[in-house]
């Protein structure tokens, strides 16, 4: 009687399936072994979300074929494979997608491509050639992808979750990471701001805005027992509170008391560079003396140093000779207390002038023009450079300012992020490639 053999072809065949197994679980994919009695397919591939191991129930079938021996029509950039008819049809008729995967898997080398997609050419179905490109279609974890828009059909409404991309947002909040120390209160004959003013400046020395009159009462982050202030205060009367008794009261009228001698205290940080105008309730960047164009440097997210124009003339478009306007960054500042914390809430926006500092009778028009220009990328841009610039430590010839000083803008890691790439695909032209010139570093809008 003659012993049982087991042909050397199908050991080949049974180790390009489990090659095939292999890198299909690599992808984080479902392989079932057809197994037993098939017709034209090896197994099937089953899409599963790696990352939260949900299966979708999306199938491709698959059929492989291995070679130990060189391919056929080889050549180092690719090669053929030429399928039986009749499997061709039988791949061809169903409903469900279908792979051929060729692999030499003692190289571990195996390439794949979409039977019905391949061979939807009438002159290529008829050869029943498949072609191969090397570096294209290769079967490993860089086609990923391609089996999950294979996977999808066309016509459903399935949805396959990016991976998760981790991503900071950067919010709006500049972190108050310090404010002065104490409040003094005194009585004062004052009555009004005009008439203390007036005694102040008479009076001279270093004459600071973080103070406020109420009912004849000052209140002020300056030392009121120091001249000048306690020439116009009644020293018997004078109070010291530590200002966290302010900034953390429950008590409405002391918190908003406190809020008002922080908008004070920012007022004199930022002078004279940076000035506050009450119409339009809004921080701008002063004119240079000259008007001509102004630029500062500033530090974008990843600690690339870049320049900015912060004050621009633009000339009339009827005389070129003429200045239109004139265009300032600015921002509009709310001081916000969260969960413990203070923030500057920052708004990036600008200021026109006709003359460098009387503002511009088309202002509110100019401003929402640029308004509807302007992209996320270069609001981002402003809110960046104020950060940076209201942050900014003292030094020998600035010194830090005492009453209030700035951290840096409040940030958020989330797990969940956007497929950049993909999100730039689906972008008209010039919105891609401002979106693109973002990703890589924050872009300079000269509006």
């Amino acid at each position: 009687m003659s012993a049982k053999k087991i042909h050397k072809s199908s050991i080949i065949g049974q180790q390009g399936i489990n090659f095939v197994e292999k890198i299909v679980l690599g992808m984080g994919f479902l392989w079932y072994p057809t197994g037993g009695i098939e017709a034209g397919t090896d197994g099937f591939i089953e899409i599963r979300d790696s990352d939260t191991g949900v299966a979708r129930n999306l199938i491709i079938q698959v059929q492989s074929k291995a070679t130990l021996g060189p391919f056929q029509s080889e050549t180092p950039s690719s090669f053929e494979f030429t399928c039986e008819a009749r499997d061709l049809d039988y791949w061809l008729q169903g409903n469900a997608p279908v792979i051929l995967v060729v692999s030499r898997p003692n190289t571990e080398e195996a390439y794949w491509v979409s039977v019905k997609d391949h061979f939807r050419d009438a002159e290529r179905r008829k050869t029943c050639k498949a072609r191969f490109d090397k570096q294209r279609d290769r079967f490993d974890d860089t086609c990923k992808g391609a089996l999950i828009q294979l996977a999808v059909p066309r016509d459903a409404g399935v949805y396959v979750a990016p991976p998760p991309v981790q991503e900071t947002l950067y919010s709006n909040l500049l972190l108050v990471s310090s404010f002065a120390s104490y409040i003094y209160t005194a009585d004062t004959d004052h009555r009004t701001y005009k008439s203390l003013w007036r005694e102040l400046r008479a009076l001279g020395g270093k004459i600071g805005c973080e103070w406020m009159l109420k009912e004849k009462r000052l209140l002020s982050f300056h030392n009121l027992e120091e001249f000048p202030w306690r020439q116009i205060c009644d020293l018997g009367t004078l109070e010291r509170f530590d200002a966290e008794e302010w900034a953390y009261s429950y008590d409405p009228d002391r918190q908003r008391e406190f809020v008002q001698l922080l908008n004070l205290a920012l007022r004199e940080k930022v002078w004279p560079h940076v000035r506050y105008n009450e119409r339009n309730e809004c921080y701008y960047f002063q004119m240079n003396r000259d008007l001509s164009d102004r630029k500062i440097a500033y530090q974008t997210h990843s600690g690339r140093t870049v320049p900015r124009t912060v004050f621009k003339g633009y000339r009339s478009k009827r005389d070129p000779k003429k200045i239109s306007f004139y265009r300032h960054s600015a921002f509009e500042g709310q001081f916000r207390h969260f969960d413990g914390i203070w923030y500057l809430e920052i708004t990036p926006t600008y200021y026109f002038t006709w003359d460098g500092q009387r503002r511009d009778r088309w202002h509110e028009d100019r401003l929402k023009g640029i308004k509807r220009l302007e992209r996320n990328p270069g609001v981002f841009g402003q809110l960046m450079m104020w950060a940076d610039y209201l942050s900014r430590p003292g030094d020998m010839v600035t010194p830090s300012y005492p009453f209030l000083e700035f951290g840096t803008l409040q940030q958020f890691d989330i797990d969940v992020g956007i497929d950049d790439k993909a999100w730039l695909e689906s972008e008209s032209g010039a919105d891609a490639d401002v979106l693109r010139d973002s990703l890589a570093e924050l872009p300079l809008f000269e509006l």
